[in-house]
């Protein structure tokens, strides 16, 4: 994720953040869930259907700031 801040002048706080997220796959599945689809069985990733706290540590999203540039204008 990277993230911007511009501040304005003798300001403490941002007044304005901008994010880029890219979502990446870590690797498959630990835990599929099975789920019924149009009278079939199939099983999916435990991210598709569980709460977090629930959720494979390959599911469980992570999120790693790798830049943080701060602008004053």
């Amino acid at each position: 994720m990277k993230v911007t801040e511009i501040y304005a002048r003798a300001a403490e706080r941002p007044w304005l953040t901008l994010r880029h997220v890219i979502a990446v796959e870590s690797a498959p599945c630990l835990s599929p869930v099975l789920v019924g689809i149009a009278g079939r069985r199939a099983r999916i990733a435990c991210g598709r259907r569980l709460p977090l706290d629930k959720q494979c540590r390959n599911c469980c999203p992570r999120i790693v700031v790798t830049e943080v540039r701060r602008i004053t204008p």
